[in-house]
């Protein structure tokens, strides 16, 4: 079943192309009336539609492509660079082909005709998606929960069914009790977003503090922090001293 979204964005693309088109013809139309009947263009509608009637396909495509950035409260810039890279060529390509096979146009008339004019149309698109389409975050939501990685979508996972993070690369591990996630960045960018709750036992690690059932000493003076989930986690000496005392404050 088409969701509510999928149809707003068919339709805002069906009545924005319409009107575009509709317009084109209507400029067309009073160039012809007011000029000699020799200087005349004689565009018929079909004109305006065998050029910008690709954009019906192309743009509900693009919007699609974007709901994937939502409903984080900043855009991806790399993904959204590439899915516009990404359609740009792609349009620039059909457009190319159907010039070239229906109208007989080469193709590097074709490339200077419309390399701009696409340009413009993929900024029109991008305001309609920011105005119109896309969803973000609520800010008293985005304050109980964290944006993470699923696959190619982003889901809300409550910070209290965080365990711990671990930092993997540019990316960090979210651990639940059943789910690991990922989310790009750093613990330090992390840390200044999360809750009290949440303290820091290593470079490498952030523990839930409600998660914790015990903590192991080590002869080397670090120590092990023992997970309810049955998970442990590295305790350094730098931050024992501050993990143990919250630690005895929560239990």
């Amino acid at each position: 079943m088409v969701s509510a979204r999928i149809r707003q964005e068919w339709l805002l693309s069906l009545c924005g192309w319409t009107l575009v088109i509709g317009f084109l013809t209507f400029i067309d139309l009073l160039h012809d009336w007011s000029v000699p009947e020799d200087k005349r263009l004689n565009n018929p509608l079909w004109w305006a539609v065998q050029e910008w009637g690709l954009w019906y396909l192309i743009s509900p495509v693009i919007f699609r492509a974007l709901a994937r950035l939502e409903p984080a409260p900043r855009v991806d810039t790399t993904a959204f660079l590439k899915i516009m890279t990404a359609a740009y060529f792609i349009a620039m390509l059909f457009q190319a082909l159907f010039d070239l096979i229906a109208l007989d146009d080469p193709i590097a008339y074709t490339l200077y005709y419309f390399a701009p004019s696409h340009l413009l149309v993929l900024f029109v698109i991008t305001i309609l998606w920011h105005t119109q389409l896309r969803t973000i975050a609520d800010p008293r939501q985005h304050q109980q929960a964290l944006w993470v990685d699923q696959g190619r979508d982003k889901v809300l996972v409550a910070f209290d069914d965080i365990t711990h993070i671990s930092a993997a690369s540019n990316y960090m591990e979210i651990h639940t009790l059943t789910q690991q996630y990922l989310k790009r960045g750093t613990l330090k960018e992390l840390m200044a977003k999360l809750p009290a709750q949440f303290v820091r036992t290593h470079r490498s690690h952030v523990v839930n503090l409600s998660a914790i059932e015990r903590i192991q000493n080590k002869p080397s003076g670090s120590a092990m922090i023992q997970l309810r989930s049955g998970t442990q986690v590295a305790l350094s000496k730098g931050y024992k001293q501050a993990v143990k005392a919250r630690f005895t404050q929560n239990a």
